[in-house]
């Protein structure tokens, strides 16, 4: 393998004329956080006047006029947004210098296809053109006023750009402000980013050894995850045996679309716990690569397309057609239940929308038994998840029974349940709106009465501050008011307006509001005659039972 490798600067990687630095259909789109930014912008400001090592560029020169940039994306878009910032800043300051930066942007005498030097990736390339490298006196220059108003889709692919550039900006602002010759100072920084950021270019010959050099290197980028060295090797795996990579790279970014923002290496290790019982973070890439060499670049691709999909559908339950399991993958969402995926996702290619609405639903009643209420410990569950999900991928519908058996024998027994109940507090708000609401349900299925779940509210019978009237029912009882104020048995759910209605009043004057409730956890209240720390032990010994009624399996 031939590598060429060269130190250069910012003015010759940009100063070759009709040639434009491309980044691949298949690459990632444009995906720097702003630790990354900040800590480029802080580099470049404290090394005015010298040099910085900026680390490598990988890229593979098939075509002299278009070489493709394999690694160094992230840090080449970041620098040219920065320059196209202070190219803005010349408009205002002095005019005549715009034409300085504007010329390592275009080639002034290139055909239409190669009028731009750098070429960000299909996601980006629209906005970076637009609204970034045109000129300011260009008519075809975007209002950056209206880049938010882009469609969700390519505002979403390209929400980081946006936000960097705009902290970039603000960075610059910060910097002319504090200068007593604000143009002086802004040439100083042109001149450092263009001949003071020292970069090594390896260039190969062939994209498969691009990618051997990828995957080796990846200084001072955005930091590689198990998805990104998935995608590096099987589009290498491609390369090598004369594939499309074009068409994987599309089917790649096809999985990536399906998980509807859903992080991609949760997804692969959960597609890997359907097989393996024990898979860490740092195991994805390593376990995927022998997937590859036993199945092959296409079969995989293909299964994890269909398999995107459904885990698509936990992160984002409204995409489900059928009305009941749609209503399941809710409740698994308000729990963030995302242990129990890989048994879903081996459920839903091969169960009809009845099994697999009825297995969710044993999912939701086993996470909340076993995790929410009674804290045990999730590696153990996520063993009997792994369990579930093998028998379900090896043996289709025919293993349903089987899988439904290793989740049973996981939870905890009633007498457990309960127990643990009795002695729960608030804690986190959406697990008490599940509750509540699932308690409530139960209590009037017929009655509809939390539709608008927007207007009912959490209300502590007993309030969170007490009045002297309320220290004086409590009496010598009050110092315990800390410890049951948040318990269970000492809330209900309330329409907003009887809410505030009821707010720190004594309990027979709240009864007044309990009373006109539709809700029946609140009206039921009514039949007490006091509230102290006894009722609350009591009611919420009452809510345990009727919960282990509810979430049984």
């Amino acid at each position: 393998m031939i590598i060429n490798v060269d130190k250069t600067n910012l003015n010759s990687l940009l100063g070759v004329p009709n040639r434009q630095l491309t980044i691949p259909a298949y690459q990632r789109p444009y995906a720097w956080e702003f630790e990354q930014v900040d800590e480029l912008w802080h580099d470049i400001v404290e090394t005015l006047g010298g040099n910085h090592f900026m680390g490598s560029v990988v890229m593979c020169s098939p075509d002299n006029a278009r070489p493709e940039v394999i690694d160094g994306q992230q840090r080449l878009t970041t620098i040219i947004l920065l320059l196209a910032l202070i190219r803005d800043k010349y408009q205002a300051l002095k005019p005549e210098l715009v034409g300085r930066v504007q010329q390592f942007f275009e080639n002034a005498y290139a055909p239409a296809d190669l009028r731009f030097k750098f070429r960000p990736g299909n996601a980006n390339a629209r906005v970076f053109t637009d609204f970034i490298l045109c000129a300011p006196d260009n008519a075809a220059r975007g209002d950056w006023a209206a880049v938010r108003q882009l469609d969700s889709h390519e505002l979403n692919r390209n929400k980081r750009m946006i936000e960097n550039t705009e902290r970039l900006s603000a960075y610059l602002d910060q910097y002319l402000a504090a200068s007593d010759n604000p143009l002086h100072s802004l040439e100083k920084l042109e001149t450092n980013i263009m001949t003071g950021l020292e970069f090594v270019v390896i260039d190969v010959p062939d994209i498969a050894n691009a990618f051997i050099i990828f995957e080796t290197l990846n200084d001072r980028g955005l930091a590689l995850s198990a998805g990104d060295l998935l995608k590096n090797h099987l589009l290498a795996a491609a390369a090598k045996t004369n594939e499309s990579v074009e068409a994987l790279a599309q089917d790649w970014d096809k999985i990536i679309d399906n998980l509807e923002g859903g992080d991609i290496t949760r997804f692969l290790r959960h597609y890997l716990l359907t097989q393996h019982a024990q898979v860490q973070k740092d195991d994805v890439f390593g376990l995927f690569k022998k997937e590859v060499g036993t199945r092959g670049v296409k079969q995989l691709i293909k299964d994890l397309k269909q398999m995107s999909r459904f885990y698509g559908q936990f992160i984002k339950p409204e995409l489900v057609e059928d009305a009941a399991v749609r209503e399941v993958y809710q409740n698994l969402n308000t729990l963030r239940a995302t242990m129990c995926y890989s048994a879903l996702l081996a459920a839903s290619p091969v169960l009809n929308n009845e099994d697999l609405r009825d297995f969710a639903r044993l999912c939701e009643l086993l996470t909340f038994r076993y995790s929410t209420i009674c804290s045990k410990d999730s590696k153990e569950l996520e063993r009997f998840y792994h369990n579930a999900a093998k028998v379900l991928a090896s043996q289709g519908a025919a293993g349903l029974a089987e899988a439904r058996k290793a989740l049973e024998a996981a939870s905890p027994s009633s007498e457990e349940f309960v127990l643990a109940f009795r002695t729960q507090s608030m804690g986190r708000q959406y697990i008490v709106n599940y509750i509540f609401r699932g308690i409530e349900n139960f209590l009037s299925p017929d009655e509809k009465t939390l539709l608008n779940t927007q207007s009912v509210h959490i209300e502590h019978i007993m309030p969170q501050t007490l009045s002297a009237e309320w220290k004086e029912v409590l009496g010598e009882d009050v110092g315990q008011h800390e410890s049951y104020v948040n318990r269970w048995g000492n809330l209900t759910l309330l329409g907003g307006r009887l809410n505030i209605s009821a707010s720190n009043r004594l309990f027979a004057d709240k009864k007044l509001s309990y009373e006109q409730s539709k809700i029946a956890l609140a009206a039921e209240l009514t039949s007490y005659e006091t509230w102290s720390f006894e009722q609350i032990d009591e009611r919420q010994e009452k809510l345990a039972v009727i919960a282990e009624g509810i979430w049984s399996i």
